[in-house]
């Protein structure tokens, strides 16, 4: 497992990868792009998230809220979905659960 990164693939497409965790949350919090645009995200290469990881997206949908943006997120893990859906963030997230819970069913 490594320490997760985010990269721009293309104008406003990035792919975050690796572990999401407390150290990397702290340290990606001052790289994330904020400004009136739409960023999409692919989270395909996430291996672990944490509390930090899932309060990272969501201050990060808050702040490109707040500038007149939005985050998409693409390819979100189970495990992922799952963690934001019982932590109550799933919807500001805008995850699809849903779908999900029926799934799981």
């Amino acid at each position: 497992m490594s320490e997760a990164t985010l990269i721009e693939e293309a104008t406003g497409d990035w792919r975050l990868s690796g572990d999401l965790q407390v150290g990397a949350a702290t340290r990606l919090y001052a790289e994330l792009p904020v400004g009136a645009a739409t960023y999409s995200v692919n989270l395909s290469a996430v291996e672990a998230i944490d509390s930090a990881g899932i309060a990272l997206l969501v201050d990060w949908q808050q702040r490109l809220h707040s500038a007149g943006g939005a985050l998409r997120l693409i390819d979100v893990p189970d495990s992922l979905q799952r963690f934001a859906r019982i932590g109550g963030v799933a919807k500001l997230l805008g995850l699809n659960t849903e779908e999900a819970e029926m799934s799981e069913s």
